[in-house]
């Protein structure tokens, strides 16, 4: 009842009762047994120089004293830097609560000093000399000499030295014993002095407990908490009731003096006790003290490996990989106390013994069989069972490992005392604990640390939800309390919160606590400490200062990561750090900009122009003042990267591998086996590895296409490649982006020397941020996270100019790119010419070592090398080339053509060619006959009777295989094919395009094995000039020549001037012709010979390379009468009124049969004689009317092979010297005896003579024409063409198989003349 009435009268109102100003949120269950000491600093702020104490002095965690029995103790001590005056009115209702020890430091230069921090240190023990026991002062001077203690006197001073109270004195009226030393002094006895001072105020503890132990039950005074002083006023404290009370609180009493004086298992049965009195009695505040107490006693046995002193955390901005809050979610079940907590030997460095180790507690083990907890304890708790006591008790499995970390300097054998609580009853005793504090209003401080203190114990105990429960207890728990301790009090539950994992908790009661530091009316907000706190509760709402890491992750609740930046953008600003202000900006936008709209967008990236405005964002990490660094923050798709591409050098400026004529290694070995054919084949090429080089020096380029994701115009400046490995000379760009449109933007950079140069991205500084938009970081997009582009060393570069003028379009061949000027040239077919091509070397430093000049063209190999030539031994003379120097190189031009009109010989059957000779070809043809040579053989004015006469056939033959490849080789579009006459007067021109590619080097790419390549591209025109449209082989006046009649036309457009021989000229008008006869030497019999001799070496090589088709001589023979014609005909021409000149070529000329026996000596050696003389050429023979004349005929055969199937014919004709020919001769000759004559085979060097008689009828004029034929076996009737001026239509018939044979006469059939005629001069007797 009495306790009911002192529970109605705490809480009811009135005058303000005294309570507790604050909650110690660091104080832990542990606590209870520390002994409290304020450690102070006096005078002057001189923290860096006093800092070396404070530590020493904090290391005196614990001592080891024995007792007046002997018996070892622990004593703890806890050192504060802060202690409100009425927590000591609680003292005796919680002993720890009282402040036992002073400790000050100061640092004083002068008397002066000295004595007003021997002043503040003396208030300070009257402010606390209620409960204060004991009090040191720590004092440091100005020199460095070792330290003295006030009263001591050494036994021998350090020489040289003077003691520092001896200089200095301290004021009557100072009672407390000072440490004197100097300012550099190491102090190595401090922490020594410490341990007795530690010490002193043990034994006073000591004394007082014993005297509370001494005290009879009837002289026991009531022990009240402040507030309840007022309870029990004016009632019988004789009663039973208040007797038991008062029994109960000084058994409390003296169980919170033995906890501190080390007598944990004393402490223990005293609390039970004082539990068990007090709660008979109704007393429910110190009912919940003596609970609490036993959860104290109880966890100072079960986990004294909580006793660990605080360590340096790294900064938690640093964060290495596998750390980040984002990659890996914090662990919400704790290790157990084995495995996560250090030793205790490690976490107390300095231990002061008081007396030598006299004997060492048993140390007990609490078996357990709860598998309510899943933690590493557990399984600790199984394997430990079978060593357990013979009564097994039920305990939690958190309480089975107290015996690996054991309380340091204090070693215990046996078994826990029996009367301690299991793992799940401290925390049952908590909450009853609580549930007592609850009720009375003015221990709301006492419930809150209750609170705090089984949080502790059941992070310790693997058990987050009781830690969530305690910790929501408290937000319920009313108390008046500042601002200040509210945000505390939201720290202290953030910092738990964290340590069971659950972070989001954390993250908003941290937030709330910035929030509280700067809300709406309070005069002093601390912008400062809301800045730290929002920073520090981006793990729980899964955000990291890393932008990289969000992005990857991508996690958590965009909503709210939203506000939360913009509240610390708020906060940077309101600091006044613009930089940090101007970097969340651009973190916000970076990361939150896909969940963001559009108009957020608009405005977010306004209001970063505006802040970026007062301080520009850069690429660089941000350290504040406490060491968390804000890694940069880039603006990666602002604006947004489409595409990327590498550009290639310049088509003339890229370098080109040397190509080096490969050593014959052997034959090529081809198997179909694949060794290692798994790793040759699927081996993947990398992707970021460019398969061109950029060159030292060179400007190269780098394609980027943006789009602008902003409503408005979007402006770029200073946009640069980022790369890596080789030094690189980025260039800057600047562009102005619209909205939505796709736009291409050239970055532009120069390697300055060679190896790998590695391109990670490009820099912008766009919305006032500079930004490192590296590829890796691009997401949604195919991007290889860098480019690798080889730089090999530097290469010369040209420029190249021509003495001819420019095209107005460049050429359409392959390799166009490499073009860099142009040169074009009219030609006439024939003509020849010159183009001047003057190169510079630009280099400034390199010289030009290597220069090879290669002509590509349209047209074939062959031909080109006739048209173009360059003269490389003059080149080479001109090398090196020094940087700035120019060389020349002269290319010579010459127009070549097919001058010959393609005549297939399908003409010959044309009705059109055989009409073609009329009676005006014949009178152009005297014409040209008279005028131009006046020896010429009068029968070529009968061609009506040569017309039947196969062996004068003019027609360009395709029976050799030689022939047609140079047909092939004409440049006439139409090649005169399908033409009449009528066609001569058309004009035919040819196009030429060709480029002369220079490939140049020099320095160390030159070695490398490096050049670069351009061309000129060169148009060609080629105007026709001279035609020869028909042609034909006649016998000369002596064996050794022949005549080759051509007709030529001009089909120039002015007069032409045609020089055929030496002395004979000719002019020819515009788009007319004319026929020339041209005085040709034959071909030789040895070069007949070596032709022979090639035709079989040839058919030797066929046979054994297993060609079924093999050459003819007939081929072999052609051709070289075709040759040997174009070599010694060289028909020159010349524009009148110009110095325009050229040579038109026979090269490609076609002989039928009939000419190549005309063209080549004859294999016949010919001896004639009539009437027994010999003929001798042109010599004059005179026969009579009607006498007979013997005419012998003698045949050698001088080739190298038999002749078959000869014969040998023997015709009188009368020559009338005007084209006509007469053979019908039967009334005016005649012949006696066989004028055919079959010879079967002429051997080698063998002879043949023929006789007959001859008988002229009528006087006159006669010639006698000898020949012998030969037919080849299976005889082919070939029709006969006659001389045309025309190029005759090509029908079907393109060819004719022939018949291969060894002998010579086998092949085809030829004819043989004895040249020139025999002319009879007949006369009348």
């Amino acid at each position: 009842m009495r306790a009911a009435v002192g529970l109605m009268l705490s809480h009811g109102g009135g005058v303000v009762e005294p309570s507790m100003s604050r909650p110690d949120y660091e104080q832990s269950a542990l606590h209870h047994s520390c002994l409290l000491v304020l450690l102070r600093g006096v005078g002057p702020s001189r923290a860096r120089i006093l800092q070396r104490a404070f530590e020493k002095v904090r290391r005196v965690s614990h001592i080891r004293v024995n007792d007046s029995s002997g018996n070892p103790r622990t004593i703890w001590i806890r050192f504060v830097h802060d202690h409100p005056v009425e927590h000591n009115d609680w003292g005796d209702f919680q002993t720890h609560r009282r402040l036992l020890g002073l400790v000050t430091i100061g640092k004083f230069e002068n008397q002066t000093e000295l004595n007003e921090l021997c002043r503040q240190h003396e208030s300070l023990k009257v402010r606390y000399g209620s409960t204060l026991y004991e009090s040191r002062a720590i004092f440091f001077g100005p020199d460095e000499t070792p330290l003295e203690t006030i009263g001591e006197v050494l036994a021998s001073p350090p020489a040289g030295g003077r003691r520092l109270q001896d200089e200095f004195t301290t004021p009557s009226n100072f009672k407390a014993q000072a440490f004197f030393y100097r300012e550099q002094d190491s102090c190595a006895d401090l922490e020594s002095r410490i341990g007795d001072f530690a010490s002193a105020l043990f034994w006073v503890l000591e004394s007082r407990r014993l005297e509370r132990s001494r005290e009879k039950a009837d002289k026991l005074s009531l022990l009240q908490a402040p507030f309840e002083k007022r309870d029990f006023v004016g009632l019988d404290m004789e009663s039973r009731n208040n007797r038991k009370r008062c029994v109960g609180r000084v058994m409390k009493n003296l169980a919170d003096l033995s906890l501190q004086a080390g007598l944990v298992e004393d402490a223990l049965s005293l609390y039970h006790n004082a539990n068990e009195t007090l709660r008979s009695v109704g007393d429910s505040l110190w009912v919940g003290a003596t609970e609490e107490g036993l959860c104290a006693a109880s966890a100072m046995l079960l986990y004294p490996q909580m006793r660990e002193i605080e360590t340096l955390h790294r900064n938690s901005s640093l964060q290495e990989a596998g750390t980040s809050p984002l990659k890996n979610t914090p662990e919400k079940w704790r290790a157990s106390d084995a495995t996560k907590k250090i030793s205790a030997s490690e976490a107390t460095t300095n231990n002061v013994d008081g007396t030598q180790q006299s004997q060492q507690h048993q140390q007990q083990r609490v078996t357990s069989n709860s598998s309510s907890c899943s933690s590493v304890s557990s399984l600790v708790t199984t394997a430990t069972n079978s060593s357990a006591s013979d009564t097994p008790t039920t305990s939690s499995s958190s309480t089975s490992t107290i015996s690996a970390a054991p309380i340091p300097g204090h070693q215990r054998n046996g078994e826990l005392p029996g009367n301690i609580l299991k793992a799940e009853e401290i925390t049952n005793y908590y909450r009853k604990a609580i549930i007592n504090y609850s009720k009375y209003r003015h221990a709301a401080t006492i419930e809150t640390e209750a609170a705090l203190k089984a949080s502790r114990i059941c992070i310790e105990q693997n058990r987050p939800l009781d830690v969530a429960m305690f910790l929501q207890n408290i937000l319920y728990i009313n108390l008046s309390m500042s601002e200040a301790e509210r945000v505390k009090r939201f720290e202290i539950i953030t910092e738990l919160y964290q340590q069971i994992g659950y972070q989001r908790k954390a993250a908003f009661f941290q937030r709330l606590a910035a929030l509280k530091h700067v809300q709406q009316g309070s005069q002093a907000p601390d912008w400062n400490q809301s800045y730290r706190l929002m920073l520090g509760s981006f793990t729980g709402y899964l955000l990291c200062l890393d932008p990289l890491e969000v992005l990857e992750n991508a996690a958590g609740w965009p909503a709210l990561q939203i506000d939360l930046v913009q509240s610390l953008i708020t906060a940077a600003r309101r600091l006044g750090h613009s930089a940090l202000a101007t970097r969340h900006m651009t973190f916000l936008l970076q990361t939150q900009w896909d969940n963001m709209s559009p108009t957020e967008q608009s405005e977010m990236a306004v209001q970063l122009q505006n802040l970026s405005a007062q301080c520009e964002g850069s690429p660089v990490p941000l350290v504040l003042e406490n060491g968390t660094v804000i890694p940069p923050a880039n603006l990666t798709d602002l604006p947004y990267c489409l595409d990327l591409q590498v550009k290639d050098l310049p088509a003339h400026l890229r370098p080109q591998r040397i190509k080096v004529a490969k050593a014959d290694s052997g034959p090529f070995l081809f198997t179909p086996i694949h060794f290692n054919s798994v790793d040759r084949r699927d081996k993947k090429k990398d992707k970021n590895k460019i398969a061109f080089q950029w060159v030292q020096n060179d400007l190269s380029e780098v394609t980027v296409r943006l789009r602008n994701p902003l409503p408005f115009e979007l402006a770029v400046t200073d946009m640069r490649l980022l790369s890596n490995g080789v030094v690189f000379e980025s260039l800057p760009q600047t562009i102005v982006l619209q909205p939505h449109v796709p736009t291409y933007v050239a970055l532009h950079g120069t390697p300055i020397e060679p190896g790998q140069l590695d391109l990670q991205g490009y820099s912008t500084h766009t919305l006032g941020v500079k930004s490192n938009c590296r590829l890796k970081h691009m997401r949604g997009r195919s991007f290889p996270p860098n480019y690798l582009v080889d730089v090999i060393p530097a290469l010369p570069r040209i420029s190249v100019k021509t003495s001819l003028p420019q095209t107005a379009t460049f050429s359409n061949m392959n390799s166009a790119d490499i073009v860099v000027t142009s040169a074009s040239l009219t030609l006439y077919n024939g003509e020849s010419s010159s183009c001047t091509i003057t190169i510079t070397n630009e280099s400034t430093t390199l010289p030009l070592e290597h220069l090879e000049v290669n002509i590509n063209s349209n047209v074939e190999q062959e031909l080109q090398k006739k048209i173009f030539r360059v003269d490389e031994e003059a080149l080479k003379a001109k090398l090196p080339v020094p940087p700035q120097s120019s060389i020349e190189i002269i290319v010579d031009v010459y127009a070549e053509a097919d001058f010959v009109c393609p005549q297939p010989p399908a003409s010959v059957h044309s009705s059109a060619a055989a009409g073609d000779y009329g009676a005006a070809s014949l009178t152009h043809y005297s014409n040209v006959s008279t005028s131009g040579h006046a020896s010429l053989p009068s029968r070529v004015s009968s061609p009506q009777h040569r017309r039947h006469e196969p062996q004068n056939s003019s027609f360009r033959s395709t029976f050799s295989g030689g022939q047609s490849s140079l047909a092939a080789l004409s440049l006439q579009p139409g090649g005169g094919r399908g033409a009449g006459p009528s066609s001569l007067g058309s004009q035919y021109s040819q196009h030429i395009e060709a480029q002369v590619r220079l490939k140049y080097s020099g320095g160390d790419a030159l070695t490398a094995g490096y050049c670069r390549q351009c061309a000129v591209s060169f148009n060609l025109e080629l105007l026709p000039s001279a035609q020869i449209t028909s042609w034909d082989v006649l016998p000369a006046e002596v064996p050794s020549q022949f005549y080759l009649v051509l007709d030529i036309s001009n089909l120039t457009a002015q007069e032409m001037s045609l020089n055929y021989t030496d002395t004979k000229n000719i002019l020819i008008e515009a788009e007319e012709s004319c026929r020339v006869p041209i005085p040709v030497d034959r071909c030789s019999l040895e070069q007949v010979v070596a032709a022979r001799a090639a035709e079989v070496a040839e058919n030797l090589e066929r046979e054994l390379c297993f060609r079924t088709q093999l050459l003819s001589f007939n081929d072999a023979l052609s051709k070289l009468c075709s040759i040997h014609i174009a070599e010694r005909v060289k028909i020159n021409w010349l524009l009148t009124g110009t110095d325009i000149q050229g040579i038109a070529s026979l090269r490609g000329i076609v002989l039928s049969q009939s000419m190549v026996d005309l063209t080549a000596v004859s294999p016949l050696e010919w001896a004639i004689s009539l009437q027994e003389t010999p003929v001798q050429p042109h010599s004059e023979i005179v026969c009579t009317v009607g006498q007979s004349s013997l005419l012998s005929i003698q045949l050698a055969n001088t080739s190298l092979q038999p002749l078959r199937n000869l014969v040998l014919s023997i015709k009188f004709y009368q020559d009338y010297l005007n084209g006509m020919e007469n053979y019908n001769l039967e009334t005016r000759v005649a012949i006696s005896g066989p004028n055919r004559i079959a010879i079967p085979l002429l051997k080698k060097q063998e002879q043949k003579q023929h006789t007959c008689s001859v008988i002229f009828f009528t006087p006159g004029r006669f010639k006698a024409s000898i020949e012998c034929t030969s037919t080849p076996q299976k005889q082919s009737e070939q029709p006969a063409s006659l001389l045309s001026r025309s190029c005759p239509v090509e029908t079907e018939n393109a060819g004719q198989s022939v018949m291969f044979s060894s002998s010579y006469d086998e092949q085809q059939a030829h004819v043989w003349k004895f040249i020139p005629p025999i002319e009879v001069t007949v006369v009348e007797q």
